[in-house]
């Protein structure tokens, strides 16, 4: 599999036989697990740590970071 600067090569071999193989979805979670690790380690191929809302299946805002430490902490006070 081949990543150059956020690029993906959905020509790759790897990535065709993938597709043929197991389909599109998951197909699809593998590229975007590609680009999500170019995205934070262009360089390190290795895995960052990232806050996630899983509800809305994105990565959590600041604000609800906070918002969740804080009813951690008022629980802990009980």
């Amino acid at each position: 599999v081949v990543l150059t600067q956020s690029v993906l090569d959905e020509e790759d071999e790897k990535l065709k036989k993938l597709k043929l193989e197991w389909g599109d979805e998951v197909f699809s979670a593998v590229v975007t697990a590609l680009e999500e690790v170019n995205e934070y380690n262009p360089s390190g191929r290795y895995s960052v740590s990232e806050l996630w809302n899983f509800k809305e299946k994105r990565k959590a805002t600041l604000k609800e970071v906070i918002t969740h430490i804080v009813g951690q902490l008022k629980g802990k006070k009980r």
